[in-house]
């Protein structure tokens, strides 16, 4: 674009809805400026916005022990939504990982609870006072729920999705909305609304996607709790990016009423939180449970946490594992951190086996096929509204790829067919859960990308089975261990390259640009298996340290 060239009759929504956020910031929490090579954290400890004891509170990883200091007046809602707004804020202007900001609102939500505990002397509900941030796919009345389309921009929703209303209901404070990339499917969070999502460690790198704003928000401690979503990966991959735990869960365990224009997926999505503890995310899973959501919301099967299928087994495991699905080769540190989980497990003395991939390509393939299965219409309609434009390397499908009813039934007879296949295989194995890889690579540079190069197979494939997976950082990119050029790597140099993203992920990989970053498993427990995995998680954690 050339400065004589118009405007793009849709810059000027965007342009206002960035001031609007902006304004929402109160300017005590404002940075004077913002350096290139950012630290965040650093940049987050050093500015001086936050106390020390708001700084103390917000590096917490427990919201256990967070819940306990409400619970006991040593800490009242009100503080701990400022803290947290305040550290949010800043993680916004060094990250943008924000779309809709309501500190005052939440503020407000906080000063009843702070009062009503006061007049009674009992907390609101299992999360009382504790501030909880969502993924922008979730409708809260009175903001917009935008996902990255500037036509969806200033058409406020008018009614909050069932998450958002169980969460208040449940105490929680809501107070900020997190960053999607446009059409919610890429590995990314890039829209023309709310702009680039960064890492919260590395700003050379994506925060990944497309619960991508979410990732970098707790990554950043501008959260202790986030719900994201995913139908790809879109929870897993900005937790392995970022470090933290999550669950993806099956179908109807966490509920799920998003409008985003009511479009339907072949592949259901499903909701899931994201913390910095695998025990923060256990004890959301069943508090919400136990709020009994499927009173709430049609959608959600009634089955509480079980509790005694989640506890550490005191037996010895079978735990099946994959290094590499054959398609596309995980560079060095997570091959490393593969090997290392696998030995470790052996040496506690729980049974490691492999555990075969041959039907992995094309459960992906179907998996493709079903999320393009509209040819892109949903996506085409959103950039009509105002004539915003697709953003460049995007896939979400083309005439060709849409399917008629006859060939969408088609595809759901294939897909039960393998789901019966697969489920066959899952239970001859007979393993408590499976190891495997978040990604096959490490993180990329914003824009670095094309979404058909960006292999989904180690996290999509669970979608499409609705197979409920744990996510666990167990390592970090290592300067030395991952080197190319080192001993160790002799297998990655002399690698052969198989199909078009495998050569990109190979080609990517630089280890100065991704040493130190978090390197995280997914342990898959099967469907309805959260609770297998999070008992499997717990044995890795123990086997860890």
């Amino acid at each position: 674009m050339t400065m004589n060239d118009p405007l793009p009759a849709w810059k000027p929504t965007v342009y206002a809805k960035r001031q609007a956020q902006l304004a929402a910031i109160p300017e005590a929490w404002r940075l004077p400026s913002i350096p290139k090579d950012i630290d965040t954290l650093t940049s987050i400890r050093t500015c001086g916005i936050l106390t020390a004891q708001e700084l103390q509170w917000t590096e917490a990883t427990e919201t256990t022990e967070l819940l306990r200091l409400l619970a006991s007046r040593q800490i009242s809602a009100v503080q701990l939504t400022t803290a947290f707004c305040k550290r949010a804020a800043i993680a916004q202007q060094l990250t943008k990982c924000l779309t809709e900001i309501f500190f005052d609102r939440a503020l407000a939500h906080a000063q009843k609870l702070d009062e009503e505990l006061e007049r009674t002397g009992k907390v609101t509900g299992p999360l009382h006072g504790l501030p909880v941030s969502i993924k922008d796919r979730f409708d809260l009345e009175g903001f917009d729920t935008t996902v990255g389309w500037v036509g969806l921009v200033g058409k406020p929703a008018k009614k909050s999705s069932s998450i958002a209303v169980l969460l208040e209901s449940m105490g929680a404070v809501l107070y900020v909305k997190t960053n999607v990339p446009q059409s919610l499917m890429m590995s990314d969070s890039y829209n023309h609304v709310f702009g680039q999502s960064i890492n919260a460690f590395n700003s050379k790198l994506i925060s990944g996607g497309s619960s991508g704003g979410e990732g970098a928000l707790i990554g950043t401690g501008g959260s202790i709790l986030g719900i994201g979503t995913d139908i790809g990966g879109s929870i897993r991959i900005p937790a392995n990016l970022q470090g933290l735990y999550s669950i993806c869960p099956s179908r109807g365990r966490v509920p799920w009423n998003c409008s985003f224009m009511h479009q339907h997926y072949l592949v259901p999505p499903v909701a899931g939180p994201m913390a910095r503890s695998l025990s923060s995310v256990e004890h959301f899973m069943h508090a919400l449970l136990a709020s009994e959501p499927w009173t709430l919301d049609p959608g959600c099967v009634p089955i509480p946490w079980r509790t005694e299928l989640a506890a550490k087994p005191a037996r010895k495991l079978r735990v099946g594992i994959i290094h590499d699905d054959g398609v596309v080769k995980p560079q060095p540190p997570i091959a490393r951190a593969m090997r290392e989980v696998e030995q470790k497990l052996k040496d506690a003395g729980h049974e490691v086996i492999p555990y075969p991939t041959t039907l992995h390509e094309e459960g992906t393939a179907l998996w493709t096929k079903a999320i393009l299965a509209d040819g892109g219409q949903h996506c085409r309609y959103l950039c009509d509204i105002v004539g915003e434009p697709l953003i460049e390397g995007m896939v979400v499908g083309t005439p060709e790829d849409e399917l008629s009813v006859e060939e969408r039934e088609k595809l759901e007879e294939t897909k039960w067919t393998y789901q019966e296949t697969y489920l066959s295989q899952w239970t001859s194995h007979a393993i408590d859960a499976l190891l495997m890889p978040v990604t096959p690579w490490v993180g990329y540079r914003p824009k670095s990308w094309v979404v058909s190069n960006q292999w989904l197979g180690y996290t999509a494939l669970w979608n499409l089975l609705d197979y409920a997976a744990v996510t666990v950082p167990v390592t970090r990119a290592d300067a030395t261990l991952d080197d190319p050029s080192g001993p160790e790597q002799e297998g990655w140099r002399g690698h052969t390259v198989r199909n078009e993203a495998d050569r990109f992920n190979f080609e990517q990989y630089d280890i100065d640009l991704v040493k130190d970053m978090p390197i995280t498993v997914q342990v898959v427990g099967g469907r309805f298996g959260e609770e297998k995995a999070m008992a499997v998680a717990k044995v890795l954690e123990e086997v860890l340290r």
